[in-house]
């Protein structure tokens, strides 16, 4: 797990997915919009680690639908500045359930994720290539997840541009 970026990333990931700054502690987030592509959308910022490259996306679906939730948003990050490639993450806009499992489907294909307040991440970052890789091949991704109430919520986004979003940020925050 890569808990030297979960919670800033928690902190910070929304208002950067959103293009907007952020303050986090005393650090100023400024984002600079890389372009949309089809469902998604790439974002290039920085912190006091560097370079950061996200993409995100909203879902086309979200259910159920009676259910109060923040903003929700998956994203694909690159921070340079901590050497770290395609990090998954997805704020479902709820505290999720402790010691609840999260999924993440993509066409069929299954992926546990860990849960850290509302947001989760891949359960295993080897994983992490194989997951977007099979995001840029995909058609439509799944996340399942159980709020703190035991409210269990789906949510489906479109790939639809995942790939060339994922090619704007991996030549905007080439590894180093």
């Amino acid at each position: 797990m890569r808990s030297v970026t979960r919670n800033l990333l928690a902190a910070t990931g929304l208002a950067l997915a959103l293009g907007v700054s952020a303050v986090t502690g005393a650090v100023a987030q400024q984002v600079e919009n890389l372009g949309v592509f089809t469902d998604w959308t790439a974002w290039k910022g920085s912190d006091s680690n560097g370079t950061i490259c996200y993409i995100s996306s909203q879902p086309k679906d979200a259910q159920p639908t009676n259910v109060n939730r923040d903003p929700i948003h998956f994203l694909v990050i690159h921070r340079q500045g901590l050497k770290v490639r395609n990090e998954v993450q997805t704020l479902v806009g709820y505290p999720l359930e402790a010691n609840s499992k999260p999924q993440a489907i993509i066409d069929g294909k299954g992926f546990d994720m860990l849960v850290d307040g509302s947001a989760a991440w891949l359960a295993s970052e080897s994983d992490e290539s194989v997951f977007v890789a099979a995001m840029k091949a995909g058609r439509s991704m799944i996340i399942k997840a159980r709020s703190q109430r035991g409210t269990d919520t789906t949510d489906t986004y479109s790939l639809s541009g995942a790939t060339a979003a994922m090619n704007a940020i991996d030549e905007a925050c080439p590894p180093q």
